[in-house]
């Protein structure tokens, strides 16, 4: 990924170059996983049960 690259996918998810003095690279490739992730539909969600389980 370039560098033009990078500056234009954080601003397309709301970060201004001034954000981006406070994060890493990793915690904004973070933030466009979690975006994309946004519109996906989970057919199962998992109740407080099943995390007793594990």
């Amino acid at each position: 990924m370039t560098t033009p690259l990078f500056l234009l996918r954080s601003l397309e998810i709301g970060l201004s170059i001034h954000d981006l003095d406070y994060l890493t690279i990793g915690m904004v490739m973070d933030i466009w996983t979690e975006k994309a992730n946004d519109s996906v539909k989970y057919e199962n969600l998992a109740t407080q049960e099943d995390f007793d389980k594990f």
